[in-house]
């Protein structure tokens, strides 16, 4: 063979903490520096999400007195407007989520833990796995109940346009606003979901300060709940609906990508499979339809309005086009990352493969292990 194989140590593992195993697996690693670029970038990322969130929130602040000059302007033309006071169902919404997601955790504990990887997790990394798989049983379930409540609504009308299965036009959410036709229904959809990015905003400040990818999560669930709020308020529902139903199916194929990923009884090709259709459907809906059909009408809306309109949506119009520019930006950025996962999962099995045994923690470490349970280290 022309693959060299160095031991590690010549002492087995076996009987080694988890933290004495990875200090062993970590130092040819560390002698070569391959940990300090992935502990910058993540630390660099940080520091752009975190100086995003502030920005986001300081420019709400800022602009959102602005909405009372369209209660204004509703009053003068006679529109449909909603108040402050209209949140309240959401509110309820938030915490009956709130109530259901916690209570699912507690009942399907038992479930997950039978078809949770034995191998791969263990000890208290299992126990925060369980958790983390029963929110995304929960996201599936809520997630499609949420789509098919969209379309139910939605179908039919002249603003779902074909690139999501309708009959009607990408420009017809805009059309003729502020002066808009009413949906029935729309107004529990949309406050439904808005009771929803209320408790992922809070779910996500209360307990999860601790977690990796807080200020990127944060940004999101900012950018989320202010956009349908103000869309709500300005009386944007019809094309806010189309954006909600461009989200929701994405998350759904994310969910059921990870929870499978993480089965004990999952095989290589089903889960290939799962992760293109999930690929796809972040692409098409998110990167594709969201830009053509959402953020050019609002584009094209915005410099169409008359001199009276456009002094009164020129903020308002002008940061929910801005926020949604940086959410699209946010997708990219997930898209890439899913990619580069997937592929650094397909070599991981490849290597996996060629070990005689592995553990759980060589598994993690990308590392094989001899039939002694020492570690093996492959130089080309």
């Amino acid at each position: 063979s022309d693959v060299y194989k160095r031991q590690v140590s010549t002492q087995s593992t076996w009987g080694m903490s988890k933290k004495s195993q990875r200090e062993i697996s970590e130092e040819p690693a560390k002698e070569n520096g391959l940990h300090s670029k992935p502990k910058k970038d993540h630390a660099s990322m940080k520091i752009v999400f975190k100086s995003l969130s502030i920005i986001v929130i300081c420019v709400i602040l800022g602009i959102w007195s602005e909405i009372s000059r369209f209660y204004s302007f509703s009053q003068a033309h006679g529109l449909r407007y909603w108040s402050y006071k209209e949140f309240f169902p959401a509110v309820i919404a938030m915490l009956l989520i709130f109530f259901y997601r916690y209570s699912a955790e507690y009942l399907l504990r038992g479930w997950i833990d039978k078809i949770l990887d034995n191998v791969k997790y263990k000890g208290e990394e299992r126990a925060s796995h369980i958790k983390r798989m029963t929110k995304w049983v929960c996201d599936i379930i809520f997630y499609t109940l949420t789509t098919l409540f969209g379309y139910w609504v939605l179908w039919g009308t002249k603003y779902l346009p074909a690139e999501l299965g309708g009959s009607g036009k990408c420009s017809a959410s805009l059309e003729s606003y502020p002066f808009q036709e009413d949906t029935p229904y729309i107004r529990e959809y949309y406050l439904l979901q808005i009771g929803n990015h209320m408790f992922a905003f809070f779910d996500n400040l209360l307990f999860k300060r601790g977690e990796r990818n807080f200020y990127e999560m944060m940004l999101h669930h900012i950018l989320a709940l202010s956009l349908t709020m103000m869309s709500f308020q300005l009386n944007l529902v019809h094309v806010g609906s189309i954006v909600l139903i461009i989200h929701d199916p994405g998350d759904i194929f994310l969910c059921i990508s990870r929870f499978y990923s993480d089965s004990k009884c999952k095989k290589m090709s089903v889960l290939i499979c799962i992760f293109i259709l999930n690929l796809f459907v972040w692409i098409y809906l998110r990167l594709y339809v969201f830009p053509s059909c959402v953020i050019f009408y609002f584009f094209k809306t915005y410099f169409s309005f008359t001199p009276e309109a456009f002094s009164v949506f020129r903020f308002t119009v002008g940061l929910i086009i801005a926020k949604q520019v940086l959410l699209i930006s946010m997708h990219i950025y997930w898209v890439i990352i899913m990619g580069q996962r997937a592929f650094s999962t397909l070599v991981r099995k490849k290597k996996i493969r060629t070990c005689l045994l592995y553990t759980s923690d060589a598994a993690d470490d990308l590392l094989c292990v001899d039939l002694g349970g020492r570690r093996i280290i492959k130089k080309k």
